[in-house]
């Protein structure tokens, strides 16, 4: 990266080096002099791992900067020095460092540590499997009530249907001891579904499909996620349509996106075709509510399955799609931003987009982000730098862990 660049980029994470450097610097394959003079500047604010990737993207013999930061760390922090560094999974450091290392060392840490030093880090520290894994089970609840409590099985009429729980309601229904229309059972159901006090989730399996516009009432109106999973569940074996579900899927909340409601997220998220149609819908409605890490959950679970579904790969496309509708969020976040003065929130979603290699597609509205009026120098500068990244970027090279970037730089804001 150029100079002006970085500095627009330190901007944006309001003057901190190190999400700079991890988030945006260090993803490079090859650092530029600028790069370097940069992380030369800013050592004693990276951590273990930021000056493990620096030493790892240097020319040969220009890492010594690395390895003299990393012998001041020693000193100042050993027992640190050696957890976060000697015992790195993959601890890649050529011989001749090793030996400066240990020169710097000599004599200035404890002869246990300075000893592993000399063993070139020792046997790599492995963890034995866990005897037992977790495996998710099938809760089988009690029932709510036994048959007794319910009257003796007495039929009722309308008036009386009306003043029963819905749980009471649906248990008349199944024994046919209501004595009222279909059309009046669900005036009763829809009466029910705007009470927010009554949780649904148990009794989905028991909801006839005749209580369908109930269901829906139900499922957009509560604020609990994991009522509104179930619900969203019974309305998809019921042939809702994906559009409406997802809709409703997306709509806030009293709490946060809950992981009953992002596995079903996810679940609906397995192929590239649903990334390109309802993708940016999805992650926009997380980035609004700044759920992030529950949306790196919606991802992870989304290719964890498109990989299974797969046997074990994933196509190459599937990753694009993903990444293509994080740009053009990114992209419409960034202008609603600039057109409405909030320079911070274009900073954040301009250095997000840094962090992925989308389409060439995507090119053209970044670019006509410049069009817009009012535009901040630090924006207008970002904006220069996503339009360089996107000239030289390939959508083939599209990761995993550029859209986790992405999210750590939006979360930093």
């Amino acid at each position: 990266m150029r100079k002006q660049e970085i500095a627009a980029l330190m901007r944006a994470h309001r003057g901190r080096a190190r999400p700079v450097a991890s988030l945006h610097i260090l993803r490079q394959a090859r650092l530029e002099p600028d790069d370097q003079t940069f992380l030369e500047g800013h050592a004693d604010e990276l951590g273990p791992s930021d000056l493990l990737r620096w030493r790892s993207r240097c020319e040969p013999g220009f890492t010594k900067n690395v390895i003299v930061e990393l012998a001041r760390r020693a000193v100042l922090d050993p027992i640190g020095f050696r957890h976060e560094v000697l015992d790195a999974p993959k601890l890649d450091i050529h011989e001749e460092e090793w030996r400066e290392l240990a020169e710097l060392l000599r004599s200035k840490i404890p002869d246990t540590i300075y000893a592993i030093v000399l063993e070139r880090g020792g046997p790599r520290p492995q963890r034995d499997p866990p005897e037992r894994r977790f495996t998710p089970g099938i809760i089988a609840p009690e029932p709510l009530l036994d048959d007794a409590d319910l009257d003796g099985g007495a039929p009722v009429d309308f008036d009386e249907a009306r003043r029963l729980s819905f749980y009471e309601l649906l248990f008349k229904q199944r024994k046919a001891k209501l004595r009222i229309s279909d059309g009046d059972f669900l005036a009763i159901a829809m009466e029910h579904a705007q009470n927010e006090g009554e949780d649904w989730s148990l009794l989905a399996p028991k909801i006839p499909g005749v209580l369908r516009d109930a269901v829906l009432e139900k499922a957009a109106r509560t604020s609990r996620n994991a009522e509104r999973a179930n619900l969203l569940c019974w309305l998809e074996r019921h042939d809702v349509n994906r559009k409406a579900l997802l809709a409703i899927a997306l709509r806030p909340a009293g709490t946060a996106f809950e992981l009953g409601l992002v596995d079903w997220l996810a679940r609906h998220l397995t192929t590239r075709s649903a990334w390109d149609q309802q993708g940016a819908d999805v992650i926009r409605a997380f980035l609004d509510n700044r759920a992030f890490a529950e949306l790196g959950e919606v991802v992870t679970l989304a290719f964890s399955a498109a990989q299974q579904r797969q046997g074990g790969e994933t196509r190459r496309g599937f990753v694009e799609a993903i990444q293509s509708a994080f740009a053009v969020t990114l992209v419409a976040m960034a202008k609603q931003a600039i057109v409405v003065g909030r320079k911070p929130d274009a900073l954040a979603a301009l250095s997000a987009l840094v962090c992925l290699d989308p389409p060439s597609r995507v090119s053209r509205a970044v670019h006509d982000l410049r069009s817009l009026d009012g535009i901040d120098p630090d924006v207008d500068e970002l904006i220069g730098v996503n339009e360089r990244m996107l000239k030289h970027s390939d959508a083939r090279d599209a990761s995993l862990e550029g859209i986790v970037a992405a999210l750590h730089a939006l979360a930093d804001q």
